[in-house]
């Protein structure tokens, strides 16, 4: 199995936002934090979340921003205020009384 370049990697996902390719972004993003737990420290997971934000999945988008904070909260200050501005998921629509 080859080496994986993680700068090279970054450039390719910086890239693919500059382009507004934000699905690409997220397919390097995400293969950048499988089987890292730590996601360098919230590092990977600010970078998702603005991806999923832009494509208007929010759902997504509160989870890595979370994760970012959960990692850092002291550094990842972005993620901090994206979880505030997008505020809490309410699912009752989709619990029926039971």
């Amino acid at each position: 199995m080859r080496a994986v370049d993680f700068n090279a990697l970054e450039r390719v996902a910086a890239k693919a936002i500059h382009e507004q390719r934000f699905k690409d972004a997220l397919r390097v993003y995400l293969f950048m934090s499988d089987g890292d737990p730590s996601r360098d420290a919230g590092y990977l997971a600010e970078h998702i979340g603005p991806c999923y934000e832009t494509l208007n999945d929010i759902p997504a988008a509160r989870f890595w921003y979370r994760r970012a904070v959960e990692e850092n909260p002291e550094v990842r200050l972005e993620s901090v205020a994206a979880v505030k501005r997008l505020g809490h998921e309410r699912y009752d629509d989709l619990v029926s009384p039971g």
